[in-house]
């Protein structure tokens, strides 16, 4: 079983979360958040700042880890870790990258997270009571 190291930022403007559009093969659409796979010698906050300006067109700055997710599928055991993070740049549309499910990008309410179709679904509260300002876990196992 093959181990691979996913980092996601978590970006929050106002009431807004930053969210990859990303669409399935049956034309289902879906959100994610940006962020991806961490090359070997790679540091987190590189694959962080990497990703987000190829996913997003933003760079970002990782303020603190907010939760740390694992999950298996397949050959796979994939362990995520979630990081707070501020836009530190301007938009920059020649920097994008897209992941091959993916078709763009878009802010969403935190106030109507658990109605947006953001997986895995049981993230959504973890956000939201961030975002209200409550404790959550930091090691959340495995999520579906």
């Amino acid at each position: 079983m093959k181990i691979n190291n996913s980092i996601k930022a978590i970006i929050i403007d106002g009431t807004k979360l930053l969210v990859n559009k990303c669409q399935n093969a049956q034309g289902e659409v879906f959100y994610t958040l940006p962020g991806g796979k961490q090359r070997p010698n790679e540091l987190m906050f590189d694959t962080l700042t990497r990703e987000t300006k190829e996913e997003t067109g933003y760079t970002v700055e990782p303020k603190s880890i907010l939760f740390i997710r694992e999950g298996f599928h397949e050959e796979n055991h994939r362990i995520e870790f979630m990081f707070i993070c501020d836009i530190v740049s301007e938009y920059e549309e020649d920097k994008l990258k897209y992941d091959d499910n993916q078709i763009g990008t878009k802010w969403i309410s935190i106030d109507n997270i658990n109605y947006e179709p953001l997986e895995p679904a049981e993230m959504r509260n973890i956000i939201k009571r961030h975002f209200l300002g409550k404790p959550n876990d930091i090691y959340l196992g495995e999520m579906k």
